[in-house]
């Protein structure tokens, strides 16, 4: 990246609020300095108590689903990587959450339902369908591939002000096994 293109960069982050940006390879080591990075940045930005939970929470929640869901193997070190992105802004209103990362492409029908029903469903009815997944035994049993329960996307929904938005877009460099899957909440 030449400069300009860095100044170019610096401008449209700070025209956008961006407060905090990460991209680049996820795993728990990452994730951890991540999170410390990030309660000290809400920290500088004297984000009040609540604010700052909720966006701690989805930050988790969007990390570790890159952490448990996102990437590929690698055929040549034949190791799994976690390539992700991962970003806090804020406006005049609130502050922004967004993360993108890797998803198998056969995920994406399921994913794609599921955040299509907590796009319709009310503060009280997310709470209501939270409280039942932590209460459900069989999950684990029901959908394998999902190490969660399903709590991650119905937390984040919880704690959004505003309905999640997300897209997949291809990934062209992984022979259509993958698509890249963006998600964003406001708190």
């Amino acid at each position: 990246m030449d400069i300009k293109a860095f100044e170019d960069f610096q401008d449209l982050a700070g025209n956008a609020g961006l407060v905090y940006h990460y991209s680049g390879h996820f795993d728990e080591e990452v994730r951890r300095s991540l999170s410390a990075n990030l309660k000290n940045r809400l920290e500088q930005e004297s984000a009040a108590g609540g604010i700052k939970r909720k966006l701690f929470s989805s930050f988790m929640e969007m990390a570790q689903n890159v952490l448990h869901y996102g990437g590929f193997v690698d055929a040549q070190e034949q190791r799994g990587t976690r390539p992700g992105a991962i970003a806090v802004g804020r406006d005049a209103l609130s502050y922004w959450i967004v993360c993108g990362n890797l998803v198998p492409l056969a995920q994406v029908p399921r994913i794609t339902e599921r955040l299509a029903a907590l796009k319709q469903m009310s503060v009280a009815e997310i709470k209501q369908a939270y409280r039942e997944q932590l209460a459900n035994d069989e999950h684990n049993a029901l959908e394998p591939e999902s190490k969660g329960a399903g709590l991650g996307l119905l937390t984040i929904a919880r704690d959004s002000a505003h309905p999640l938005e997300y897209k997949f877009l291809s990934h062209q460099a992984s022979e259509g096994r993958f698509a890249y899957f963006y998600i964003k909440a406001f708190v």
